[in-house]
């Protein structure tokens, strides 16, 4: 990602910052990835504000698989973690740089309300997946 793009703000789950993702993505996957790997994730929002998605509804995914990854805006099925929440509850992590102690406090804590509705197994997330939320928690509005 360029440097203007890095210090660029862009509305979370909108347009712009799912393809700032896509670039994120196929970065960290060409550095961590290796023919085996294989992880598929779709996140959707709810009660998105009107300028982000006109329909209330805000959603993206991708899949990975070996060293190429694929990512669009929408809702998939057919992933290994769908996760979906509240944009206005999610909001204020999706802007949050996770440190080892931010996550160490986080985890002490009771989940936000209303909880995101995860399905799928989370465990599975390799522990590089932080560096995409913590590179796009730097450009999120």
């Amino acid at each position: 990602m360029s440097e203007q793009a890095a210090t660029a703000k862009v509305d979370f789950a909108g347009a712009a910052w799912v393809d700032a993702a896509r670039s994120v993505l196929e970065e960290l996957v060409a550095e961590h990835c290796d023919d085996d790997t294989r992880l598929s994730v779709c996140e959707v929002f709810t009660d998105v504000p009107e300028r982000v998605a006109p329909s209330g509804t805000a959603a993206w995914y991708f899949y990975i698989k070996g060293r190429s990854v694929t990512v669009g805006a929408g809702e998939v099925d057919d992933t290994d973690v769908k996760i979906r929440a509240d944009y206005e509850t999610a909001l204020p992590g999706a802007r949050t740089v996770y440190t080892p102690e931010i996550v160490a406090e986080l985890s002490s804590r009771p989940p936000p309300e209303p909880p995101p509705d995860i399905q799928g197994d989370t465990s599975i997330f390799p522990a590089w997946l932080v560096e995409l939320h913590n590179k796009m928690a730097l450009i999120t509005a």
